[in-house]
Protein backbone atom coordinates (compact mmCIF):
# COMPACT_ATOMS: atom_id res chain seq x y z
CA UNK A 1 0.00 0.00 0.00
CA UNK A 2 1.41 3.39 -1.03
CA UNK A 3 0.99 6.72 0.75
CA UNK A 4 1.66 9.99 -1.12
CA UNK A 5 3.07 13.08 0.62
CA UNK A 6 3.35 16.53 -0.94
CA UNK A 7 6.60 18.25 0.01
CA UNK A 8 9.52 20.27 -1.34
CA UNK A 9 11.37 17.07 -2.36
CA UNK A 10 14.62 17.71 -0.45
CA UNK A 11 15.28 13.94 -0.26
CA UNK A 12 16.42 13.79 3.36
CA UNK A 13 13.81 11.17 4.25
CA UNK A 14 14.99 8.93 1.41
CA UNK A 15 18.62 9.23 2.52
CA UNK A 16 17.65 8.48 6.13
CA UNK A 17 15.62 5.39 5.18
CA UNK A 18 18.76 3.32 4.63
CA UNK A 19 17.42 0.05 6.03
CA UNK A 20 14.50 -0.10 3.60
CA UNK A 21 15.93 1.34 0.38
CA UNK A 22 12.70 1.06 -1.59
CA UNK A 23 10.28 2.18 1.14
CA UNK A 24 10.35 5.89 0.12
CA UNK A 25 10.53 7.09 -3.49
CA UNK A 26 10.56 10.55 -5.09
CA UNK A 27 7.55 11.66 -7.13
CA UNK A 28 6.94 14.87 -9.15
CA UNK A 29 5.13 16.47 -6.20
CA UNK A 30 6.84 14.93 -3.19
CA UNK A 31 7.53 11.44 -1.91
CA UNK A 32 5.66 8.16 -1.80
CA UNK A 33 5.93 5.66 1.07
CA UNK A 34 5.42 1.97 0.55
CA UNK A 35 3.75 1.17 3.88
CA UNK A 36 4.25 -2.56 3.33
CA UNK A 37 8.02 -2.00 3.56
CA UNK A 38 7.98 0.65 6.32
CA UNK A 39 9.31 -0.57 9.69
CA UNK A 40 7.77 2.39 11.61
CA UNK A 41 11.11 3.65 12.93
CA UNK A 42 10.01 7.27 12.50
CA UNK A 43 13.31 8.55 11.12
CA UNK A 44 11.62 10.06 8.06
CA UNK A 45 9.20 12.12 10.17
CA UNK A 46 11.95 13.14 12.61
CA UNK A 47 14.39 14.32 9.94
CA UNK A 48 11.90 16.25 7.75
CA UNK A 49 12.85 19.98 7.97
CA UNK A 50 9.42 21.24 6.87
CA UNK A 51 7.15 18.97 8.98
CA UNK A 52 5.66 17.67 5.74
CA UNK A 53 6.05 14.00 6.55
CA UNK A 54 2.75 12.52 7.71
CA UNK A 55 3.70 8.83 7.68
CA UNK A 56 0.66 7.07 9.18
CA UNK A 57 2.91 4.34 10.62
CA UNK A 58 5.20 6.86 12.35
CA UNK A 59 3.17 9.95 13.38
CA UNK A 60 4.94 13.20 14.15
CA UNK A 61 5.79 13.78 17.81
CA UNK A 62 7.12 16.69 19.85
CA UNK A 63 10.32 18.40 18.75
CA UNK A 64 13.59 17.11 20.17
CA UNK A 65 14.88 20.45 21.47
CA UNK A 66 18.44 21.14 22.52
CA UNK A 67 20.47 18.17 23.81
CA UNK A 68 21.78 18.12 27.37
CA UNK A 69 25.23 19.49 27.89
CA UNK A 70 27.94 16.78 28.03
CA UNK A 71 28.50 17.52 31.72
CA UNK A 72 24.82 17.15 32.68
CA UNK A 73 24.36 14.08 30.48
CA UNK A 74 27.45 12.39 31.92
CA UNK A 75 26.33 13.11 35.50
CA UNK A 76 22.86 11.71 34.75
CA UNK A 77 24.25 8.52 33.22
CA UNK A 78 26.50 7.94 36.25
CA UNK A 79 23.77 8.49 38.84
CA UNK A 80 21.72 5.22 38.85
CA UNK A 81 22.96 2.54 41.26
CA UNK A 82 22.08 -1.08 41.93
CA UNK A 83 19.77 -0.85 44.95
CA UNK A 84 19.67 -3.82 47.35
CA UNK A 85 17.74 -2.30 50.27
CA UNK A 86 14.08 -1.36 49.85
CA UNK A 87 11.35 0.22 51.93
CA UNK A 88 8.36 -1.89 52.87
CA UNK A 89 5.82 -0.02 50.75
CA UNK A 90 4.53 -0.71 47.24
CA UNK A 91 4.86 1.57 44.23
CA UNK A 92 1.62 2.90 42.77
CA UNK A 93 0.56 1.36 39.48
CA UNK A 94 0.62 4.68 37.61
CA UNK A 95 4.24 5.20 38.67
CA UNK A 96 5.19 1.71 37.52
CA UNK A 97 3.46 2.32 34.19
CA UNK A 98 5.44 5.52 33.70
CA UNK A 99 8.63 3.65 34.54
CA UNK A 100 7.90 0.78 32.14
CA UNK A 101 6.75 3.07 29.35
CA UNK A 102 10.27 4.43 28.84
CA UNK A 103 11.36 0.89 27.99
CA UNK A 104 9.62 1.28 24.61
CA UNK A 105 12.10 3.86 23.38
CA UNK A 106 15.65 2.44 23.04
CA UNK A 107 17.07 1.76 19.61
CA UNK A 108 16.60 -1.83 18.41
CA UNK A 109 17.72 -3.60 15.26
CA UNK A 110 15.35 -2.67 12.40
CA UNK A 111 13.01 -1.19 15.03
CA UNK A 112 12.18 -4.75 16.12
CA UNK A 113 11.26 -3.83 19.75
CA UNK A 114 9.19 -6.88 20.75
CA UNK A 115 9.50 -6.54 24.54
CA UNK A 116 6.60 -6.61 27.01
CA UNK A 117 6.55 -6.89 30.79
CA UNK A 118 5.10 -9.00 33.54
CA UNK A 119 5.20 -7.30 36.96
CA UNK A 120 5.00 -9.50 40.05
CA UNK A 121 4.12 -7.38 43.09
CA UNK A 122 4.23 -8.13 46.80
CA UNK A 123 6.87 -9.74 48.96
CA UNK A 124 4.68 -12.79 49.53
CA UNK A 125 4.59 -13.54 45.79
CA UNK A 126 8.30 -12.91 45.39
CA UNK A 127 8.96 -15.27 48.31
CA UNK A 128 7.16 -18.06 46.45
CA UNK A 129 9.44 -17.49 43.46
CA UNK A 130 12.44 -17.51 45.78
CA UNK A 131 11.23 -20.74 47.39
CA UNK A 132 10.99 -22.40 43.96
CA UNK A 133 14.47 -21.08 43.15
CA UNK A 134 15.87 -22.76 46.27
CA UNK A 135 13.90 -25.94 45.58
CA UNK A 136 15.29 -26.23 42.05
CA UNK A 137 18.81 -25.70 43.35
CA UNK A 138 18.54 -29.06 45.13
CA UNK A 139 18.11 -30.68 41.69
CA UNK A 140 20.66 -28.58 39.80
CA UNK A 141 23.61 -30.66 38.52
CA UNK A 142 26.93 -29.48 39.91
CA UNK A 143 28.39 -29.28 36.42
CA UNK A 144 25.70 -26.82 35.32
CA UNK A 145 27.29 -23.41 34.52
CA UNK A 146 24.81 -21.73 36.85
CA UNK A 147 25.50 -23.98 39.83
CA UNK A 148 28.11 -21.92 41.69
CA UNK A 149 26.09 -18.70 41.37
CA UNK A 150 22.83 -20.26 42.51
CA UNK A 151 24.60 -22.17 45.29
CA UNK A 152 26.07 -18.97 46.73
CA UNK A 153 22.68 -17.21 46.70
CA UNK A 154 20.97 -20.10 48.45
CA UNK A 155 23.83 -20.37 50.98
CA UNK A 156 23.53 -16.67 51.85
CA UNK A 157 19.84 -17.07 52.52
CA UNK A 158 20.25 -20.22 54.60
CA UNK A 159 23.25 -18.87 56.53
CA UNK A 160 22.11 -15.29 57.17
CA UNK A 161 18.34 -15.62 56.83
CA UNK A 162 17.83 -12.65 54.53
CA UNK A 163 16.51 -12.34 50.99
CA UNK A 164 19.64 -12.57 48.85
CA UNK A 165 17.69 -12.90 45.62
CA UNK A 166 15.18 -10.02 45.66
CA UNK A 167 16.52 -7.99 48.61
CA UNK A 168 12.97 -7.57 50.00
CA UNK A 169 11.91 -5.49 47.00
CA UNK A 170 8.18 -5.04 46.38
CA UNK A 171 8.17 -5.54 42.61
CA UNK A 172 9.81 -7.91 40.13
CA UNK A 173 9.85 -6.86 36.47
CA UNK A 174 10.12 -9.66 33.93
CA UNK A 175 10.92 -8.50 30.41
CA UNK A 176 9.28 -10.99 28.05
CA UNK A 177 9.06 -11.60 24.32
CA UNK A 178 7.55 -14.13 21.96
CA UNK A 179 9.32 -17.48 22.30
CA UNK A 180 10.52 -17.46 18.70
CA UNK A 181 11.83 -13.87 18.80
CA UNK A 182 15.60 -14.17 18.33
CA UNK A 183 16.39 -10.62 19.55
CA UNK A 184 14.41 -10.91 22.77
CA UNK A 185 17.34 -11.14 25.18
CA UNK A 186 19.27 -8.34 23.49
CA UNK A 187 16.30 -5.97 23.23
CA UNK A 188 15.34 -6.68 26.84
CA UNK A 189 18.78 -5.48 27.93
CA UNK A 190 18.23 -2.21 26.06
CA UNK A 191 14.74 -1.84 27.50
CA UNK A 192 15.63 -2.45 31.15
CA UNK A 193 18.65 -0.16 30.85
CA UNK A 194 16.34 2.72 29.92
CA UNK A 195 14.05 1.76 32.81
CA UNK A 196 16.94 1.77 35.28
CA UNK A 197 18.05 5.21 34.05
CA UNK A 198 14.60 6.74 34.56
CA UNK A 199 13.95 5.12 37.95
CA UNK A 200 15.84 7.62 40.18
CA UNK A 201 13.83 10.49 38.66
CA UNK A 202 10.69 8.77 39.96
CA UNK A 203 12.21 8.19 43.40
CA UNK A 204 12.75 4.49 42.65
CA UNK A 205 15.67 2.11 42.74
CA UNK A 206 16.35 -0.89 40.53
CA UNK A 207 18.66 -3.88 40.43
CA UNK A 208 19.25 -6.44 37.72
CA UNK A 209 18.51 -9.97 38.96
CA UNK A 210 20.75 -12.05 36.75
CA UNK A 211 20.80 -14.71 39.47
CA UNK A 212 17.13 -15.40 38.77
CA UNK A 213 17.78 -15.44 35.01
CA UNK A 214 20.07 -18.44 35.49
CA UNK A 215 17.05 -20.60 36.37
CA UNK A 216 13.96 -18.80 35.08
CA UNK A 217 15.46 -18.83 31.56
CA UNK A 218 16.94 -22.34 31.94
CA UNK A 219 15.43 -24.80 29.44
CA UNK A 220 15.01 -27.45 32.15
CA UNK A 221 13.28 -25.24 34.73
CA UNK A 222 11.58 -22.32 32.97
CA UNK A 223 8.24 -24.15 32.70
CA UNK A 224 8.02 -24.47 36.48
CA UNK A 225 8.49 -20.74 36.92
CA UNK A 226 6.02 -20.09 34.11
CA UNK A 227 3.39 -22.17 35.89
CA UNK A 228 3.97 -20.40 39.21
CA UNK A 229 3.87 -16.90 37.74
CA UNK A 230 1.28 -17.72 35.05
CA UNK A 231 3.49 -16.70 32.13
CA UNK A 232 1.71 -17.28 28.79
CA UNK A 233 2.92 -20.38 26.96
CA UNK A 234 3.93 -18.39 23.88
CA UNK A 235 6.21 -16.05 25.88
CA UNK A 236 9.74 -16.37 27.26
CA UNK A 237 11.47 -14.42 30.02
CA UNK A 238 14.40 -12.46 28.61
CA UNK A 239 15.61 -10.42 31.61
CA UNK A 240 14.73 -9.69 35.25
CA UNK A 241 14.86 -6.54 37.37
CA UNK A 242 13.50 -5.52 40.77
CA UNK A 243 12.25 -2.07 41.68
CA UNK A 244 10.84 -0.21 44.66
CA UNK A 245 11.52 2.69 46.99
CA UNK A 246 15.16 2.61 48.13
CA UNK A 247 15.86 2.32 51.85
CA UNK A 248 19.35 3.66 51.21
CA UNK A 249 20.51 6.73 49.29
CA UNK A 250 23.77 7.28 47.46
CA UNK A 251 25.42 10.66 47.96
CA UNK A 252 28.52 10.24 45.80
CA UNK A 253 29.34 9.10 42.32
CA UNK A 254 31.70 6.15 42.08
CA UNK A 255 34.54 5.27 39.75
CA UNK A 256 34.90 2.31 37.43
CA UNK A 257 37.90 0.59 35.92
CA UNK A 258 40.00 2.90 33.71
CA UNK A 259 38.90 3.42 30.13
CA UNK A 260 40.51 1.01 27.71
CA UNK A 261 40.84 2.18 24.10
CA UNK A 262 42.93 1.06 21.15
CA UNK A 263 43.23 3.35 18.14
CA UNK A 264 43.78 1.59 14.83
Amino acid sequence: MNHDITCRRCGLCIKECVLQNDAIKMTPTGVQINLDLCISCGHCAAVCPTDSMDNPLAPQKELVGEPLSPEIAEHFLRTPRSVRYYEDRPVKEETLLRLLNIGRYPQTGENSQGIGYIVVSGRDKLKKINDLYCEIFQELPQDDPAYSFVEHTVWLQNHYGHDALFYNAQHLILAVSDKNFSLGEKNAQFSLTFISLLAPSLGLGTCWIGLLEFLICHKDYRDRFAKLIDIPSDKKVCACMITGYPAVHFHRLVERAPLQVEWK
